[in-house]
């Protein structure tokens, strides 16, 4: 795999997403009090219900958890950079 194909893959990926204004509100509040921004406090929110969720899964085979729902993941996110 290229150099360039690889830094390619590891780049932050950008969503569009649809809030209430109650949830967008307590965002924006808790991005405040935190002091960033509510992109990234999304992105942090995010990144950390998956780990939860991959915590609580059963180990199936080397490498990969049961997830509740039937699927399978990789034990591992892939890190940031």
């Amino acid at each position: 795999m290229s150099d360039k194909l690889r830094i390619l893959q590891r780049q932050p990926r950008r969503i569009s997403i649809t809030l209430s204004h109650s949830v967008h509100e307590a965002l924006t509040l808790r991005s405040d009090e935190e002091g960033r921004s509510v992109s990234n406090l999304c992105a942090f929110l995010l990144e950390e219900a998956l780990l939860d969720r991959r915590s609580q899964a059963v180990e199936v085979m080397p490498g990969y958890k049961l997830m509740h729902n039937g699927h399978s993941l990789p034990n591992e996110l892939p890190r940031r950079m």
